[in-house]
């Protein structure tokens, strides 16, 4: 559980909610969602939205959330930050969004951005899929896994080829990742400074990446089928991915993300990218504090 209100901006999924089906709510159906909204309000094309967002995350989440296929889950919408903070939920005040797991239910508000309402409800879709998958055990995610593939998916609702997250991680200074070793043990409520939470969800996205491409699902899968039995990590990762230990998964980690940014150089067949990326400071759907440049 992440508790410096300061720094973090989307919360962890949390498994206890205010009293449920409360009034002042609208509801709108889609095939597979149950859309709350405030009374007399609805985000323009919601709907459609959440179909799409659910066609692709089915894709990459059903294996370990079956019931999405055939239960409706719920989504709560506030018109604005305001109502949200001080709405039914209790949500902490740096919190973008909420995912109870038990309900199937996940609370955002809406800031005026489809894009980012899109992008924080992928997050949090995420972890209520996921969550319920090592719930099963009554298990908890390890914090990278659970948050690292919570921002791939986010990243993915901006368009096919990524959104901000694919493109920062092409320019984060080698220099700025943590080791493996260190990440590993690391805990986002130990870290100090804005850009170190920063570097720490960019690093989680990027391992997720690693060993979560598309060819790779049924290996994800067995490997978070390992984790949530007790396995080990460096156990999960030799059987999995015939890594023999953190450093060596490091080392192929590392030159799987030389190749990666590779494909972007002249050469491979592909657009530079854009020159009118900001990294002063990039501003991701999750942070508005980032800078993967090293700028001032």
């Amino acid at each position: 559980m992440i508790r410096r209100a300061a720094l973090v901006l989307l919360a962890p999924a949390l498994t206890v909610g205010p009293a449920w089906g409360a009034d002042g709510w609208k509801l709108k159906e889609s095939p597979h969602f149950l859309i709350h909204h405030e009374a007399g309000w609805a985000p323009n094309s919601i709907s459609i939205e959440l179909e799409k967002l659910y066609s692709s995350m089915r894709l990459n989440l059903a294996m370990f959330a079956p019931w999405m296929v055939k239960e409706k889950t719920k989504v709560y919408i506030h018109s604005s930050q305001q109502t949200y903070l001080k709405g039914e939920f209790e949500p902490p005040s740096w919190s973008k969004g909420l995912a109870f797991t038990s309900r199937k239910t996940i609370v955002v508000y809406d800031s005026g951005d489809l894009g980012k309402l899109r992008a924080v409800i992928a997050h949090e879709l995420t972890h209520l899929y996921f969550e319920t998958y090592f719930a099963e055990k009554l298990k908890y995610p390890p914090q990278w896994l659970n948050e690292g593939l919570a921002v791939m998916m986010e990243d993915a609702s901006h368009s096919a080829e990524g959104g901000p997250w694919t493109t920062a991680l092409k320019y984060m200074p080698r220099e700025r990742f943590f080791t493996m070793r260190s990440y590993f043990t690391s805990e986002l409520a130990s870290l100090n400074t804005d850009q170190k939470i920063g570097d720490w969800y960019l690093q989680a996205f990027g391992i997720v990446k690693h060993i979560y491409s598309p060819a790779q699902r049924l290996q994800f899968r067995n490997f978070c089928e390992r984790i949530r039995a007790g396995t080990d990590l460096e156990g999960a990762l030799w059987e999995v991915y015939r890594a023999k230990d953190i450093d060596q998964f490091e080392r192929k980690w590392l030159a799987w993300l030389d190749l990666y940014r590779a494909q972007d150089r002249p050469g491979f067949g592909r657009q530079q990218p854009s020159a009118s990326f900001n990294f002063q400071p990039v501003k991701l759907s999750s942070f508005g504090f980032t800078n993967f440049g090293g700028g001032k």
